[in-house]
Protein backbone atom coordinates (compact mmCIF):
# COMPACT_ATOMS: atom_id res chain seq x y z
CA UNK A 1 0.00 0.00 0.00
CA UNK A 2 3.05 2.24 0.34
CA UNK A 3 3.39 2.50 -3.45
CA UNK A 4 -0.17 3.69 -4.02
CA UNK A 5 -0.97 7.35 -3.64
CA UNK A 6 -4.26 8.06 -1.89
CA UNK A 7 -6.18 11.29 -2.41
CA UNK A 8 -6.57 13.22 0.81
CA UNK A 9 -9.50 15.42 1.68
CA UNK A 10 -8.93 18.67 3.48
CA UNK A 11 -11.54 20.97 4.99
CA UNK A 12 -10.88 24.70 4.70
CA UNK A 13 -12.77 27.41 6.57
CA UNK A 14 -12.47 30.95 5.23
CA UNK A 15 -14.84 33.06 7.32
CA UNK A 16 -17.88 31.26 5.98
CA UNK A 17 -19.22 27.80 5.42
CA UNK A 18 -16.85 24.87 5.37
CA UNK A 19 -15.40 24.15 1.88
CA UNK A 20 -14.14 20.70 0.91
CA UNK A 21 -11.21 20.36 -1.54
CA UNK A 22 -9.76 17.16 -2.87
CA UNK A 23 -5.98 17.16 -3.24
CA UNK A 24 -4.58 14.97 -5.99
CA UNK A 25 -0.99 13.87 -5.87
CA UNK A 26 1.23 14.74 -8.88
CA UNK A 27 1.86 11.05 -9.58
CA UNK A 28 -1.81 10.43 -10.17
CA UNK A 29 -2.06 13.34 -12.66
CA UNK A 30 0.39 11.83 -15.19
CA UNK A 31 -0.96 10.16 -18.30
CA UNK A 32 0.06 6.56 -18.87
CA UNK A 33 2.88 6.14 -21.35
CA UNK A 34 2.08 4.85 -24.82
CA UNK A 35 3.62 1.48 -25.63
CA UNK A 36 7.02 1.78 -27.32
CA UNK A 37 7.03 1.85 -31.11
CA UNK A 38 9.74 -0.21 -32.75
CA UNK A 39 10.49 0.80 -36.32
CA UNK A 40 12.15 -2.01 -38.21
CA UNK A 41 11.72 -0.52 -41.69
CA UNK A 42 11.51 3.06 -42.92
CA UNK A 43 8.06 4.34 -43.83
CA UNK A 44 6.90 4.71 -47.41
CA UNK A 45 8.23 8.26 -47.87
CA UNK A 46 11.26 7.85 -45.60
CA UNK A 47 13.54 5.67 -47.75
CA UNK A 48 16.95 6.79 -49.00
CA UNK A 49 16.47 9.58 -51.57
CA UNK A 50 18.93 8.44 -54.24
CA UNK A 51 18.08 11.02 -56.93
CA UNK A 52 18.33 13.98 -54.53
CA UNK A 53 21.65 12.67 -53.22
CA UNK A 54 22.99 12.24 -56.78
CA UNK A 55 22.17 15.90 -57.55
CA UNK A 56 23.93 17.03 -54.38
CA UNK A 57 27.05 15.01 -55.27
CA UNK A 58 27.23 16.38 -58.80
CA UNK A 59 26.57 20.01 -57.81
CA UNK A 60 29.17 19.89 -55.02
CA UNK A 61 31.88 18.36 -57.21
CA UNK A 62 31.21 20.89 -59.99
CA UNK A 63 31.27 23.81 -57.57
CA UNK A 64 34.60 22.74 -56.09
CA UNK A 65 36.46 21.48 -59.15
CA UNK A 66 35.24 23.38 -62.22
CA UNK A 67 38.09 25.39 -63.72
CA UNK A 68 40.79 23.82 -61.54
CA UNK A 69 43.88 21.92 -62.59
CA UNK A 70 45.15 18.92 -60.63
CA UNK A 71 47.59 19.82 -57.85
CA UNK A 72 48.97 17.03 -55.70
CA UNK A 73 49.38 19.36 -52.70
CA UNK A 74 45.69 20.47 -52.86
CA UNK A 75 43.93 17.23 -53.90
CA UNK A 76 43.61 15.86 -50.35
CA UNK A 77 42.10 19.15 -49.13
CA UNK A 78 39.64 19.34 -52.04
CA UNK A 79 38.60 15.75 -51.41
CA UNK A 80 37.86 16.45 -47.73
CA UNK A 81 35.93 19.61 -48.58
CA UNK A 82 33.78 17.74 -51.12
CA UNK A 83 33.07 14.79 -48.78
CA UNK A 84 32.17 17.06 -45.84
CA UNK A 85 29.96 19.33 -47.96
CA UNK A 86 28.13 16.38 -49.53
CA UNK A 87 27.57 14.72 -46.14
CA UNK A 88 26.28 17.97 -44.61
CA UNK A 89 23.85 18.64 -47.49
CA UNK A 90 22.58 15.04 -47.48
CA UNK A 91 21.96 15.22 -43.73
CA UNK A 92 19.86 18.35 -44.34
CA UNK A 93 17.48 16.16 -46.39
CA UNK A 94 16.42 14.82 -42.97
CA UNK A 95 16.22 11.14 -43.80
CA UNK A 96 15.33 9.88 -40.34
CA UNK A 97 17.40 7.09 -38.82
CA UNK A 98 19.89 6.95 -41.71
CA UNK A 99 23.62 6.94 -41.05
CA UNK A 100 25.20 8.96 -43.87
CA UNK A 101 28.79 8.28 -44.98
CA UNK A 102 30.52 10.14 -47.80
CA UNK A 103 33.82 9.37 -49.52
CA UNK A 104 35.54 11.37 -52.23
CA UNK A 105 38.66 10.42 -54.18
CA UNK A 106 40.58 12.76 -56.47
CA UNK A 107 43.28 11.49 -58.82
CA UNK A 108 45.22 12.97 -61.70
CA UNK A 109 44.11 12.15 -65.24
CA UNK A 110 47.15 10.59 -66.93
CA UNK A 111 45.50 7.93 -69.05
CA UNK A 112 45.84 5.12 -66.54
CA UNK A 113 42.85 2.98 -65.58
CA UNK A 114 41.13 3.04 -62.21
CA UNK A 115 39.20 0.23 -60.58
CA UNK A 116 37.07 0.69 -57.47
CA UNK A 117 35.12 -1.85 -55.44
CA UNK A 118 33.04 -1.69 -52.27
CA UNK A 119 31.80 -4.53 -50.14
CA UNK A 120 29.32 -4.19 -47.31
CA UNK A 121 26.94 -6.37 -45.39
CA UNK A 122 23.62 -4.57 -45.29
CA UNK A 123 19.90 -4.83 -45.88
CA UNK A 124 19.15 -4.25 -49.58
CA UNK A 125 15.56 -3.22 -48.77
CA UNK A 126 16.56 -0.21 -46.65
CA UNK A 127 20.23 0.60 -47.28
CA UNK A 128 21.57 2.18 -50.45
CA UNK A 129 24.45 4.08 -52.01
CA UNK A 130 24.83 6.66 -54.76
CA UNK A 131 28.00 7.56 -56.64
CA UNK A 132 29.00 9.95 -59.38
CA UNK A 133 32.08 11.01 -61.32
CA UNK A 134 33.51 14.40 -62.23
CA UNK A 135 36.17 14.66 -64.96
CA UNK A 136 38.04 17.46 -66.63
CA UNK A 137 41.38 17.54 -68.48
CA UNK A 138 43.52 16.91 -65.38
CA UNK A 139 41.16 15.77 -62.58
CA UNK A 140 39.17 12.60 -62.03
CA UNK A 141 36.93 12.75 -58.94
CA UNK A 142 34.83 9.84 -57.68
CA UNK A 143 32.38 10.51 -54.83
CA UNK A 144 30.14 7.95 -53.14
CA UNK A 145 27.50 8.36 -50.43
CA UNK A 146 26.22 5.45 -48.35
CA UNK A 147 22.90 5.54 -46.50
CA UNK A 148 22.57 2.81 -43.86
CA UNK A 149 19.29 2.52 -41.95
CA UNK A 150 19.82 2.31 -38.20
CA UNK A 151 17.47 -0.27 -36.66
Amino acid sequence: MADEEVAEEEVVSVGGPLVSETLISPAGAEKPLAPPKYEVRPGLGEKFQAENVREIILQTMQAQLTGRQYRADQAAHWSKVIANAVRQKVQELDMKRYKIMAQSTIIEMKGAGVKCAQRCIWDPETDAYVDDIFKNDTIFCYTIVYGVYMY
